[in-house]
């Protein structure tokens, strides 16, 4: 009797041990599988969340800016280009689709690309399973996937990335300040008497009278270095940043600046693009700047982007400034924004 209980021990011990193994196992393949999985999906969604905001930057309202966005959504982020799951697959043609509102709808080819800023961007992949398929009914494969959307978001304050610039409205109630795009207006004026301010600014009289340059004290002092420093750099020294219905304080001497704003057009990677339908360059000659509402004592209506065309600032410096209005404006951006009229946008994450 002994011998057939310590036999039936062992069977059942061993029976328990098979049994346990085969849960044991199955844990670890859990563990082992499921954790993979949670890898893939966060490159997947770096992946995703990198390629939207890539692609909001170019959304400019136009069609070429739809294709822009769609290139750099698909055209490879990372080392190696669009890789996941380790670096060992390459990700699938991600799926780019657009809309006016994060709400959506979001289409691939939406009807116009006017007020287009939010941009969604589709990834999927399938993970190989190494352990789980010993399990009944389950698969060798498990799909993968992630989406983000990123967008321009309206903003209305701007201080560090600000050019000192401050061109008078034509209409501050306009979306477009009573600006037309394409034309060129005054960034600075020059001595009353010397010569007359820029294309678009004919027969008008600088707001604030006629000490009145057009550029901005931003806290920078007036030596030629200071003014150096604040328009090449964009550096912001006022305590807060502007904000719309902020005083803007003008610059009252004339300021040697025309070589600061040629400095500027000179880093641009693109010194040749006559106007900026043409231009292909990394945003230098780009300048966002608050518009004033053109009063004897001018407040800020708005924001928008100038271009800095070629001799942006002429002969001398009894010549004018002049940079040609694009329209919206967007923090470190290359391109105008895609919202309707001027304003300032900054790219986020919105999902």
């Amino acid at each position: 009797m002994p011998s057939i209980r310590s036999t039936r021990r062992r069977g059942f011990v061993l029976l328990s041990f098979g049994v346990s193994l085969v849960v044991i196992v199955a844990m670890l393949g859990l563990a082992v599988d499921l954790g993979h999985l949670y890898v893939a999906k966060s490159e997947l969604q770096g992946y995703a969340d990198a390629a939207s905001v890539a692609a909001a930057y170019t959304l400019d309202g136009t069609s070429a800016g739809l294709a822009r966005a769609t290139a750099a959504a698909q055209g490879g982020l990372g080392s190696p280009p669009n890789s996941w799951n380790f670096g060992s697959q390459a990700v699938a043609t991600p799926q780019v689709a657009f809309a006016s509102s994060s709400a959506g709808p979001f289409l691939n080819s939406p009807p116009t690309a006017v007020g287009v800023v939010f941009v969604q961007v589709s990834v999927a992949g399938s993970m190989p399973l190494y352990f789980l398929p010993i399990l009944p009914s389950v698969s060798s494969t498990a799909p993968v996937s992630a989406t983000a959307i990123a967008g321009q978001l309206i903003r209305s304050n701007l201080g560090d990335g600000l050019s000192p610039f401050s061109p008078d409205a034509h209409n501050a109630a306009d979306p477009n300040f009573g600006f037309t795009v394409g034309t060129q207006y005054t960034l600075k004026w020059p001595p009353l008497g010397q010569a007359t301010g820029c294309a678009g600014d004919a027969g008008l009289t600088a707001a604030g009278g006629s000490s009145n340059r057009g550029f901005m004290d931003v806290g920078q002092g007036t030596g030629n270095s200071a003014l150096d420093t604040v328009i090449v750099s964009n550096n912001f020294f006022l305590p807060l940043p502007l904000t719309v219905g902020s005083p803007v304080t003008m610059y009252s001497g004339n300021g040697n600046i025309p070589g600061s704003v040629q400095t500027r057009f000179n880093q641009d990677t693109d010194t040749t693009a006559p106007n900026f339908s043409a231009y292909q360059g990394n945003g230098r000659r780009i300048l966002i700047v608050p518009v004033n509402d053109a009063q004897a004592t001018p407040r800020v209506a708005g924001f928008a982007a100038f271009f800095l065309d070629p001799s942006p600032c002429g002969s001398g410096n009894a010549s004018s400034c002049c940079a040609e209005y694009i329209g919206a404006g967007v923090e470190f951006g290359n391109h105008q924004g895609g919202g309707l009229g001027g304003g300032l946008y900054q790219v986020a994450l919105v999902q």
